[in-house]
């Protein structure tokens, strides 16, 4: 025994390894069932689709170091560590203004889904009764210590990142923004004096993002700055939501043309993408054209190969329609029956033959085909729908935009 804790005899320690070993099998498994517990998107915990991605990769990283710290030397205690990308995740919290009492609930909800999976493993172990009694016993001390000291690792970290904004310009910059976005009675002139940007205008929203560990902060500032250029606007007002996140706000006159955007943030050659809000007035709109910019971002993130700007506006009926996403898919199924199915550029040539108010020329154009290529497209695609399309072409437009933009289930 050494500070208290019993070496594991060998038949014990035999045990464990089997049942760590075990556990690979379902550990995919287990973590999406953490992830679906741990990720909700509430004004408590307000999780976009980035920093989801962030948390599967923490809690994988957490998950993983104590499976197989028991595979190689079971039964012993796991010392926490706390990686740079536990650390950023808990950092990102802090700056999203997500209470803490949802991360201490976090880790001990993950804990208690891992035991549940441990201990459904070591029930398929072969092993006396005695063996499998103290090869439980070890294993959750050991879980327990391992958890308790990672969570107590980064509430340290979580209280000196507090420490660190308190006081300062970009503090009370994020602090106004949180309060704006979650609808705080605050004084409009208040506001724009701590944020250093009129609210009294007009207000185009951004999320602005990267694939963890691709760009560096300063370079989505600069996308961000692209951007406003494009709208003929000045300089944004900016908010670092994350390691891999910005939110931005573009003060314009009127009505942007996003395409135009599109080509700016694909000219600066970075791995940014964006996605847009409808401008909006004033501090509600201000707060609108953000929700909006989000909605459209958690689209891109189900596509495969998502354009490098997406605007509300162009996703709107699609978000509304996807609400309830299988009710949207089983709308899909039902009315594009095999066409759904079929090689993709069907679908697609019919999708922007539609977008274009049934006119191959323009289809053409945009698909950079030949206009009979389009009609031939067009002629097989309709030979797969249900039901003849005509009087119908509003329920196939809205289908493939929902099949366009919610991708293949995952």
């Amino acid at each position: 025994m050494k500070h208290g804790w019993v070496v594991p005899a060998p038949e014990v320690a035999a045990h464990i390894r089997a049942t760590a070993e075990r556990m690979q099998d379902t550990l995919d498994e287990l973590l999406a069932e953490i992830g679906q517990q741990l990720a909700p998107d509430t004004p408590d915990a307000p999780i976009d689709p980035v920093m989801a991605e962030e948390i599967a990769a923490s809690n994988r990283d957490t998950v993983g170091r104590w499976v197989r710290a028991n595979r190689l030397r079971p039964g012993r205690p796991v010392p926490a560590d706390l990686t740079a990308q536990i650390l950023d995740v808990a950092r990102d919290m802090v700056r999203r203004g997500v209470d803490e009492r949802y991360l201490v609930q976090g880790y001990w909800r993950g804990h208690n889904l891992l035991w549940r999976y441990w201990m459904r493993a070591a029930l398929a172990e072969p092993g006396s009764p005695e063996v499998l009694a103290a090869s439980l016993d070890l294993a959750a001390r050991s879980m327990s210590r391992f958890v308790d000291r990672t969570l107590a690792g980064v509430q340290k970290h979580v209280e000196h990142e507090r420490d660190q904004l308190v006081g300062g310009v970009p503090a009370r910059r994020l602090e106004t923004v949180n309060l704006l976005l979650q609808g705080a009675p605050i004084a409009e002139e208040r506001a724009s004096a701590r944020l250093g940007y009129d609210l009294r205008g007009r207000h185009l929203a951004l999320v602005l993002w990267h694939a963890p560990g691709m760009m560096e902060q300063g370079e989505l500032e600069s996308a961000a700055d692209v951007i406003a250029e494009a709208a003929g606007a000045r300089r944004p007002l900016t908010v670092a939501a994350g390691i891999s996140v910005l939110w931005a706000w573009i003060a314009v006159p009127g009505n942007v043309d996003t395409e135009v955007l599109n080509e700016a943030l694909a000219a600066t050659g970075t791995n940014a993408h964006a996605a847009a809000g409808i401008p909006g007035d004033g501090p509600t709109g201000f707060r609108l054209s953000h929700q909006q910019a989000l909605t459209a971002q958690r689209l891109m993130f189900r596509m495969h190969q998502p354009p490098r700007l997406t605007a509300y506006e162009d996703v709107q009926v699609v978000a509304m329609a996807a609400h309830d996403e299988d009710q949207a898919r089983e709308f899909v199924a039902s009315t594009l029956g095999e066409l759904a199915d079929a090689p993709p550029e069907l679908a697609r040539t019919l999708r922007v033959y539609l977008q274009e108010d049934c006119n191959a020329s323009r289809a053409a154009r945009r698909l950079y085909t030949h206009r009979n290529t389009v009609l031939n497209r067009i002629a097989r695609a309709d030979a797969l729908l249900p039901r003849p399309r005509p009087g119908r072409g509003l329920q196939v437009g809205l289908a493939l935009e929902l099949q366009h933009w919610l991708g293949p289930r995952r």
